[in-house]
């Protein structure tokens, strides 16, 4: 198995703690004064603290990250768990090439240092390298 490790810069690691446990369920692995790892969807995502490098507008390009569901249940529990948390919705839930190659359903939504993370869940599994 290989899990993909992803590092995102936080101004404040306290209230990343929260956002992450509370919109995803994620579990903290370690913990230090200057970053976090987290257990995020059985990947490693670390936030380190960066109290000034932080993007004070949230913008989906050219960078955002996010977790591709292979059943439409799991994905509908974590778009149910970020809205009951209250995280911030960059873009709420929609439907992309209907009946088409790469039909999916997606939402943003931004942590408390602006990073994206985008939630998708393709109806047809093999379009999401095609």
């Amino acid at each position: 198995m290989s899990i993909f490790h992803l590092a995102i810069p936080s101004n404040n690691l306290s209230l990343s703690k929260e956002f992450y446990i509370k919109s995803f369920g994620a579990v903290i692995g370690r913990e230090y004064d200057h970053y976090v790892i987290f257990n995020f969807f059985n990947h490693q995502l670390v936030t380190h603290l960066d109290v000034d490098g932080v993007s004070k507008e949230v913008n989906m390009y050219p960078r955002h990250y996010g977790i591709i569901f292979q059943n439409r249940e799991e994905f509908d529990r974590i778009y149910d768990l970020c809205k009951k948390s209250g995280a911030p919705f960059f873009e709420d839930l929609f439907e992309r090439y209907e009946n088409k190659p790469g039909w999916h359903f997606s939402f943003f939504v931004s942590d408390p240092s602006n990073n994206l993370i985008e939630l998708k869940y393709y109806v047809n599994q093999q379009d999401v390298f095609n």
